[in-house]
C-alpha cells in the first residue's frame, strides 16, 4: 500500500511539472512573437515615440514573465490585452500632441533619444533570445529526465510485482529469524547478567586492591625512613671527603716543598754549568790545534776522493756496458719470440689450408653422391609408375572376379544356405585377408606420393626414403606374388568362390551391426566413466568440505582460547604495571643518587691515585737520572784515565812494529775508512733507536700524566738539560779523541786536569749524598700518604658494605611486594575463571551459529550438484536413447532426492530455533546422502552388467524407440517444472545467505574490536617489558661500572709495574749501548793515533831522504 501511495504521489508531482513546463513554453512563444512584432513595427513605422513606447511596454511585460515563470496563462493574456489597449491609447494621444509641434530641434533630439532606446532594445532582445535558448535546452533536459523517471518507475513496478510474490515467504523467514534472535537475546541476557556479577566481584577486588595500596603506602613510609638513614650515611661520606680534601692540601704543601728542593737542585746545576763553561774554553784551545791537523787530513782525503772518483768512473763505464749487453740480450729474446710467433702462424695457416683441401674433397664427394641420389630417385619414380600400372591391372582383375562371382551367386543361392558353418568361417577369413591387402596397397601409394612431392628437401632424408622405398617394394613384390598365386587358387576352387561371395555379403552386414554395437558400447562406457568420475569428485569434495569445517571449528576454538588467555594476561599485566611503575620510580631515584655519589667518589679516587703515581714516578725518575748521571761521569773519567795509560803503553810498543808495516799501511787505510763509514752508520742507527725510545717514553708520560702539566713541564726541562749534557758528553768524546792524538805532547796538561776533576768528583759525591738523603725523606712522606690512602680505601669499603646492607633491605621489601602481587594474581585468576565460563558460553553460541552456516552452505552445494547432475542427465538423454529406461530410474531417484532436500530445507527453516537437535538431523541426512551415493554406484555396476546383456537385445529396442521418445518429452517437461521449483528454493537460500552474511559482519566487527583490544594489550605488555629491560639494564650498567672501575684500578697498578720494568730495561739498554759506543770510540781514537804516528814517521823518513839527497 505504501508503495502504491508513493507511486501515485510521484505521478502527481510529475504531472505538475509537465503543466509548469507547458506554461513556460507558451510564455516563451508569446515573448518571441511580441519581439517579432516589435521588430516589424521598428522597421515599418516612421514615428519614433510611438515605436519606443510600444516596445517599452512589451519588453517590460516579457521580463516580468521571465522573472515569474509560475504565473497562469490566463492572467498573462489579460495583461497582454490591457497593455495593448493602453499602448494604442497612448499612441493616439501622443500622435496628436506631436502633430502640433513643428520644430526641427525637438525632432532631432527625439530621434537621438529613440536611437538610444533602439540600441537598448537590441541588447535586451539579444539577452532575451539567449535566455529563451537556455530555457529551451532546460525544457529538453527536463523532458529527458521525465522519460527516464517513467522508465525507472515502470522497472520498479515490475520489480515490485516480483517482490510482492516473495513477500509471504520472506515474512515466514522473518518470523523464524525473529525466533532465533529472541533465543540469542535470551542467551545474551544471561551472559550480561553473568558479566554484571563478574563486575561486582571486580569492584570488590578493587576495594581489596585499595587496601593493599594503603599497606604499600605504609611500606613506602618505612622506605623513606630507610632513605633518611642512607642520607646520614652520605653525610658520613661527605665528612670522609672533607678529610680527603685536607689530605690533598697536605699533599699540595708537600708539592711546594719538592718544588723548592728542585729549585735548589737547579741552582746547583747552574754552578756545574759554569764549571762546564771553563772546560769549554779549554776545549776551544785544543780545537785550534785540532784544526791544523784536520787540514792535513783534508788534503789526504781529497787525494783519496780523486782515486775514488776514478774508480767510480770506471765502475760507471762497466755498468753502462752491462746495461748495453742487457739491452742486446732483451732484443734477442724479443726477436726469438717473434720468430716463434711467426712459426706458430705458419703452422696454423698450413692447418687451415689442409682443412680447406679436405672440405673441397668432401664437396666433390657430396656432389657425386647427390648425382647418384638423383639417378636413384628417377629409378624410384619409374618403379612407382610400374607398380601403379600393376595395381590398376589387379583392380580390374578383382572387379571381373567379383562380377563373375555375383552371377554364379544368383544360381546357387539355395545351395549355400545349406552349407555348414565351418565353410562360412573359412571363406570369411579369406575375404578378410584380401581386404587388408588392398588397404595396405592404397596406404603405400599415398606414402609414395608424399615422398615424391618432397624429393629435394634434404639429402639425408632422400637416402632414408630410398631405403624405405626399397623395403616397401620388396614387400609389394611379395604381396603381388601372393595375389598372383591367389587367382590360381580361385580358378582351382570355383565352387568355393561362389560360397565366398555369398558369405561376403552376410559378413558385411554382420560387420556393420558389430560396428554399431561397438560404437554404442563405447559411448556407454564413456558415459559410465564420466559418472564414476563425477561420483568420485563428489566424494572427494564432500570429504574436503568436512575437513575444512573441522579445521575452521578448530581455528575458532583456538582463537577463543587465545582471546581468553590474552584477557587474563592483560588483567595480570595491568596490575603488575601499576606496582612496577611505583617501584621503578623509587628505585630510579635511589639508583640515580647512589650512582651520582659513586661516580663522584670514583673520580676523586682516580684523581688522587693518578697524582700519587705521577709523583712517585717523577721522584723515581729524577733519582735514577741523577744517580745514573753521576755514576756515568765517574766511570767515564776512570775509563778515560785507564785507557790513556794503556794507549801510551800500546803506542810505544806499536812504534817499533810500524816501521815494518809501512808498505801495507796504504791498504789498511782504505779498509779502516770503510770500517769507519760502517761504524758511523751503526752509530746513527743507535742514535735513532735512542731517539725512538725517548719518544716512546715521552708518549707514555703524556698518556699517563694529563692532570699534572706543571710536573711534565719540569720533566721536559730536565730532559732538555740531560740532552744538553749528553751533547756536551758527545763533544767531550770528540775532544778526547783529539786529546788522544796529542797524548805524547800533552801528558802534563792531562795530569793537571785529572787532579782538578778528582776534586770536582769528590764535590759531586758529597752533593749526591745530600740528594740521597732528600730522596729518602720524600720516600718516607710517600709512605705516609699511601697509609692515608689505604685508610680512606678501608672507609670506602665500609661504606660499600653499608650500601649492600641497604640493598638487602630493599630486596626484602621487594619480596614482600611480590608476595602481595601473587595474592592479587590469585584473586584475579578466580575472576578470570568466571569470565572464561561466560566466554565459553558465548563461544558455544557462536559455534552453533557457524554450524548452521555450514549446514546452509552444504545444502546449497548439494543443490548445485543436483543441478549439474540434471544438466548432465539432459545431455545424456539426447545421446543415450537406447538406455532410456535405466536413465528414467535414475531420474526418479534424483527426483526423490530433490524431494528429500525440499523436506530438509523446510525442516531447516523450522529447526533454526532448536540449534542443538539440528546438527544431529543434518548429520543423519548426510549419512543418507552417502548411502544414496553408494546405491547409485551399485546401480552403475548393475548398469554395466545390463549393458553387456543389452548388446543382444538392441534389435528389440529399436522398435520401442518411438514410444520412448514420447516418454522422454514428458520427462523433460517434468524436469523443467522441477527446475522452476529448484530456482524458487535457491531464491529462498539467497535470502537466508543475506541474513547470515549480516550476522557474519556483526561477528567480524566483534573480532575487530577484540583484535584492537589485543593490540592495546600487546602495546602495554611491550611497555612493561621495556620498563623491565630498562631496570635490568640500569642495574647491569651500575654493576658493570663498579667492575670496570675495579678492573681499571688493577690494570693501572699492573701498567705502573710494567712501565717501571720497561724503564729499567731501557736504562740497561742505554748503558749497554753507551758502553759499546765508548769501545768503538776508543778503537777509532787508537786508529787515529796510529795514523798520526805513521804520518810522523813518513815525515821523518822524508826529511831523512831529503838530507841524504843533499
Amino acid at each position: 500500500m505504501e508503495r502504491s501511495m508513493w507511486s501515485c504521489s510521484k505521478s502527481a508531482a510529475d504531472e505538475d511539472l509537465l503543466a509548469n513546463l507547458q506554461s513556460l513554453q507558451i510564455q516563451l512563444r508569446t515573448t518571441e512573437k511580441n519581439l517579432q512584432t516589435v521588430e516589424e513595427e521598428l522597421s515599418s513605422t516612421s514615428t519614433s515615440e510611438h515605436y519606443g513606447q510600444c516596445c517599452d511596454d512589451v519588453v517590460d511585460f516579457t521580463l516580468e514573465d521571465l522573472v515569474q515563470p509560475n504565473c497562469n496563462y490566463r492572467g498573462f493574456s489579460i495583461c497582454k490585452k490591457n497593455a495593448g489597449k493602453t499602448s494604442c491609447q497612448d499612441f493616439q494621444r501622443k500622435s496628436k500632441s506631436y502633430s502640433v509641434s513643428t520644430t526641427c530641434d525637438k525632432t532631432m533630439k527625439e530621434n537621438e533619444h529613440l536611437k538610444e532606446k533602439l540600441d537598448a532594445l537590441h541588447e535586451q532582445n539579444a539577452s532575451l533570445t539567449s535566455q529563451n535558448h537556455y530555457l529551451k535546452n532546460r525544457v529538453e533536459t527536463m523532458n529527458f529526465e521525465l522519460i527516464q523517471s517513467n522508465t525507472r518507475i515502470s522497472y520498479l513496478e515490475s520489480t515490485l510485482g516480483t517482490h510482492l510474490v516473495s513477500i509471504p515467504k520472506l515474512k515466514e523467514q522473518i518470523v523464524n529469524l525473529e525466533a532465533e534472535v529472541s533465543a540469542q537475546d535470551k542467551i545474551l541476557r544471561d551472559a550480561e547478567d553473568k558479566l554484571d556479577q563478574s563486575r561486582k566481584t571486580g569492584i570488590e577486588r578493587e576495594n581489596m586492591l585499595q587496601r593493599y595500596k594503603k599497606d604499600y603506602r605504609n611500606l613506602k613510609m618505612v622506605l623513606i625512613e630507610r632513605s633518611k638513614q642512607g642520607k646520614r650515611a652520605e653525610e658520613q661520606r661527605n665528612e670522609a671527603l672533607l678529610n680527603a680534601e685536607e689530605l690533598t692540601r697536605a699533599f699540595k704543601k708537600y708539592k711546594e716543598e719538592t718544588t723548592e728542593k728542585l729549585e735548589k737542585v737547579k741552582e746547583e746545576e747552574l754552578v756545574l754549568e759554569k764549571r762546564l763553561i771553563n772546560c769549554e774554553k779549554e776545549k776551544e784551545k785544543l780545537n785550534e790545534k785540532c784544526v791544523s791537523y784536520r787540514k792535513d787530513l783534508d788534503i789526504l782525503e781529497e787525494q783519496l776522493r780523486q782515486l775514488k772518483e776514478e774508480n767510480h768512473s770506471t765502475k760507471e763505464e762497466i755498468k753502462s756496458l752491462n746495461a748495453k749487453n742487457a739491452e742486446m740480450v732483451s732484443m734477442l729474446a724479443q726477436t726469438d719470440q717473434k720468430i716463434f710467433e711467426l712459426e706458430s702462424e705458419l703452422s696454423e695457416k698450413q692447418r687451415v689450408l689442409q682443412e680447406k683441401n679436405a672440405l673441397m674433397s668432401e664437396n666433390a664427394e657430396l656432389r657425386a653422391l647427390t648425382a647418384q641420389q638423383h639417378n636413384q630417385l628417377k629409378l624410384c619414380h619409374q618403379e612407382i609408375e610400374d607398380s601403379r600400372e600393376e595395381l590398376n591391372i589387379l583392380e580390374t582383375i578383382i572387379s571381373q572376379l567379383s562380377l563373375s562371382t555375383s552371377e554364379e551367386f544368383k544360381w546357387h543361392h539355395l545351395k549355400y544356405q545349406l552349407s555348414s558353418s565351418s565353410t562360412e568361417e573359412a571363406l570369411s577369413e579369406s575375404c578378410e585377408l584380401n581386404k587388408p591387402l588392398i588397404a595396405d596397397f592404397s596406404v603405400k601409394l599415398a606414402a609414395k606420393e608424399a615422398e615424391i612431392q618432397k624429393p629435394h628437401a634434404n639429402l639425408t632424408i632422400c637416402t632414408e626414403a630410398e631405403h624405405l622405398s626399397s623395403d616397401n617394394e620388396g614387400q609389394e613384390n611379395h604381396r603381388i606374388c601372393g595375389l598372383e598365386t591367389e587367382p590360381v587358387k580361385l580358378i582351382r576352387s570355383q565352387g568355393e568362390r561362389r560360397k565366398c561371395q555369398q558369405l561376403e555379403l552376410i559378413s558385411k552386414q554382420f560387420e556393420k551391426e558389430r560396428q554399431r554395437f561397438q560404437k554404442e558400447i563405447k559411448e556407454l562406457h564413456t558415459k559410465l566413466k564420466k559418472a564414476d568420475d563425477e561420483n568420485s569428485s563428489l566424494k572427494t569434495s564432500m570429504a574436503q568440505r568436512v575437513s575444512q569445517f573441522q579445521i575452521i571449528q578448530e581455528d575458532l576454538l583456538k582463537k577463543a582460547s587465545k582471546t581468553s588467555s590474552l584477557e587474563r594476561e592483560i588483567t595480570k599485566k595491568s596490575s603488575q604495571l601499576s606496582a612496577l611503575e611505583k617501584q621503578l620510580e623509587e628505585k630510579t631515584i635511589a639508583y640515580s643518587t647512589a650512582a651520582a655519589r659513586n661516580t663522584e667518589l670514583e673520580q676523586e679516587l682516580k684523581g688522587k691515585n693518578r697524582r700519587i703515581h705521577e709523583l712517585e714516578t717523577t721522584v723515581t725518575e729524577e733519582h735514577k737520572q741523577i744517580t745514573s748521571a753521576f755514576e756515568k761521569a765517574k766511570l767515564f773519567h776512570l775509563e778515560q784515565y785507564k785507557e790513556m795509560e794503556e794507549q801510551i803503553e800500546l803506542l810505544q810498543a806499536q812504534l817499533e812494529k810500524k816501521h815494518q808495516q809501512f808498505i801495507e799501511q796504504e791498504e789498511i787505510i782504505s779498509i779502516l775508512q770503510q770500517d769507519v763509514i760502517h761504524k758511523q752508520h751503526h752509530i746513527e742507527s743507535l742514535d735513532g733507536l735512542l731517539i725512538e725510545s725517548r719518544e716512546e717514553m715521552v708518549n707514555q708520560n703524556e698518556k699517563k700524566d694529563q692532570g699534572m702539566k706543571m710536573l711534565e713541564n719540569q720533566l721536559t726541562e730536565e730532559t732538555i738539560k740531560v740532552r744538553q749534557l749528553e751533547s756536551a758528553l758527545d763533544v767531550c768524546k770528540e775532544e778526547v779523541a783529539l786529546y788522544l792524538c796529542q797524548s805524547q805532547e800533552n801528558k802534563e796538561i792531562f795530569e793537571n786536569q785529572l787532579k782538578k776533576k778528582s776534586e770536582e768528583v769528590h764535590y759531586l759525591q758529597k752533593e749526591i749524598k745530600l740528594k740521597d738523603q732528600n730522596i729518602q725523606d720524600t720516600s718516607e712522606q710517600n709512605i705516609l700518604l699511601q697509609q692515608t690512602l689505604h685508610h680512606q680505601q678501608q672507609m670506602l669499603q665500609q661504606e660499600t658494605i653499608r650500601n649492600e646492607e641497604l640493598e638487602d633491605n630493599q630486596t626484602k621489601l621487594e619480596k614482600q611486594v611480590s608476595n602481595l602481587e601473587q595474592e592479587l594474581q590469585k584473586q584475579k585468576a578466580c575472576a578470570e575463571d568466571e569470565l572464561r565460563k561466560v566466554e565459553e558460553k558465548l563461544r558455544i553460541a557462536t559455534h552453533e551459529a557457524n554450524l548452521n552456516r555450514q549446514k546452509v552452505d552444504e545444502l546449497e552445494r548439494t543443490i548445485r550438484q543436483i543441478k549439474l547432475e540434471m544438466d548432465q542427465c539432459k545431455n545424456e538423454l539426447s545421446g543415450m536413447q537406447k538406455v532410456v529406461v535405466q536413465l528414467k530410474q535414475d531420474g526418479e531417484d534424483k527426483a526423490r532426492q530433490i524431494n528429500q532436500l525440499d523436506i530438509t530445507l523446510e525442516e531447516a527453516q523450522s529447526e533454526l530455533n532448536e540449534k542443538t537437535n539440528e546438527v544431529n538431523d543434518l548429520e543423519d541426512k548426510l549419512l543418507q546422502s552417502e548411502t544414496c551415493h553408494k546405491e547409485a554406484l551399485q546401480k552403475i555396476l548393475e548398469l554395466e552388467s545390463a549393458l553387456q546383456n543389452a548388446s543382444g537385445e538392441l534389435k528389440i529396442a529399436l522398435r520401442q524407440l518411438q514410444e520412448l521418445q514420447d516418454a522422454l518429452q514428458n520427462a523433460q517437461t517434468s524436469l523443467e517444472e522441477k527446475d522452476v521449483a529448484i530456482m524458487d528454493l535457491t531464491a529462498k537460500l539467497r535470502c537466508c545467505k543475506a541474513e547470515i552474511e549480516d550476522k557474519t559482519q556483526e561477528l567480524l566487527d566483534m573480532d575487530q574490536a577484540l583484535k584492537e583490544r589485543n593490540w592495546e594489550l600487546k602495546q602495554r605488555a611491550a611497555q612493561i617489558t621495556q620498563l623491565d629491560m630498562t631496570v635490568r639494564e640500569h642495574r647491569g650498567e651500575m654493576e658493570q661500572q663498579i667492575i670496570r672501575l675495579e678492573c681499571n684500578l688493577e690494570k693501572l697498578e699492573l701498567e705502573i709495574k710494567e712501565r717501571n720494568k720497561q724503564i729499567e730495561i731501557l736504562e740497561k739498554k742505554l748503558q749497554h749501548s753507551k758502553d759499546e759506543l765508548r769501545e768503538k770510540e776508543f778503537e777509532l781514537l787508537q786508529r787515529d793515533q796510529e795514523i798520526n804516528q805513521l804520518k810522523k814517521k813518513i815525515e821523518r823518513k822524508l826529511s831523512n831522504l831529503e838530507a841524504l839527497e843533499k
